[in-house]
């Protein structure tokens, strides 16, 4: 049969292998149409994940898919993995170039299905290492944290002071997802978006080895990508008020009762020792809170109660 490619190949369901115990590998021209024909033999899988679908779609639709070793598989004419990458042909409406394995029909098709997809998966930290990074896991937490925030601060009025903490968990649930629409989904970013990301703050490179050298003192009111973060926010503002705020925040020597960084010490220190009474309050956007409002007191002179700041109530701006 011919293609809407111009590829001659055989009928679909003249590939399928009858004797050999080893699967025939081709690389073939899916088109929607011959997709279409594979899910129809969709009698052993998992349920289709219509998020996973869209994130396909749109990587077809912008050109990013690529030829992998990662084949879409069959035993006899039973579709056993590939059926998202399917699905996706058919909603974008375009052809894609992919390798095809197909066992014999006398292999054990549920057998075989329950040894697919069962490895570790890519972390955004798998990719920064992947390209020679260091500290790649609070490199990662730090650039994800930063892209949170200035979201966050794009979407809040140009004279706001604060950001509302939904504004910002809003914006945080939107990090992974690109803007872009098919249909009523939003897609996923592809996990390469964290390399935007890096080229986009650099600097976070430095705030990330900080994070990691200030989590060894003792004792620890930080996470190392809590201390990134901030090294990284407050950095670019002014780094020399920033150097002292956190030496002195890790420190805690030479503070008056009434710094802001002191009262700030303290409060993370009883947060990170009663984990019971503030479980609910230890997350990030709650330390952000924190943080910045201290920060802000320190640059202005003003005096602040932190025990008075409470998970869910709005995150001052860094000034």
């Amino acid at each position: 049969m011919q293609t809407g490619n111009g590829i001659a190949t055989q009928n679909y369901r003249d590939k399928v292998p009858s004797n050999s115990s080893d699967p025939q590998l081709t690389t073939e021209i899916i088109t929607p149409a011959l997709a279409e024909e594979m899910l129809r033999h969709n009698t052993c899988n998992r349920p289709i994940k219509e998020s996973n679908v869209t994130f396909l779609t749109n990587e077809i639709l912008e050109g990013r898919w690529k030829l992998t070793g990662s084949a879409i598989q069959f035993v006899g004419n039973v579709l056993v993995d590939g059926q998202h990458r399917l699905k996706a042909v058919i909603a974008s409406g375009k052809s894609i170039k992919a390798v095809i394995a197909r066992f014999p029909a006398t292999a054990a098709a549920k057998e075989i299905f329950k040894v697919i997809d069962v490895g570790a998966s890519r972390t955004v930290g798998d990719i920064l290492a992947i390209n020679g990074e260091a500290n790649v896991n609070v490199l990662a937490g730090v650039l994800k944290g930063m892209d949170r925030y200035y979201r966050a601060i794009e979407h809040a009025d140009h004279s706001a002071q604060t950001i509302p903490f939904s504004s910002q968990t809003q914006s945080a649930n939107k990090t992974l997802k690109t803007a872009q629409k098919i249909g009523r989904s939003t897609v996923k970013k592809p996990l390469s978006y964290i390399m935007d990301l890096l080229a986009q703050y650099p600097f976070a490179r430095e705030s990330a080895k900080f994070g990691v050298s200030m989590s060894k003192q003792k004792p620890q009111i930080l996470t190392p990508t809590q201390w990134g973060l901030m090294h990284a926010i407050l950095n670019d503002v002014d780094e020399s008020d920033a150097s002292k705020f956190l030496e002195s925040l890790n420190t805690g020597e030479n503070l008056s009762r009434q710094s802001p960084i002191l009262q700030l010490r303290e409060r993370l220190l009883s947060i990170r020792t009663d984990m019971g009474r503030d479980a609910q309050g230890i997350g990030p956007h709650f330390v952000l809170a924190l943080c910045n409002a201290a920060w802000n007191a320190y640059r202005t002179g003003k005096p602040i109660n932190p025990k008075k700041i409470s998970a869910g109530d709005p995150i001052q701006i860094a000034k």
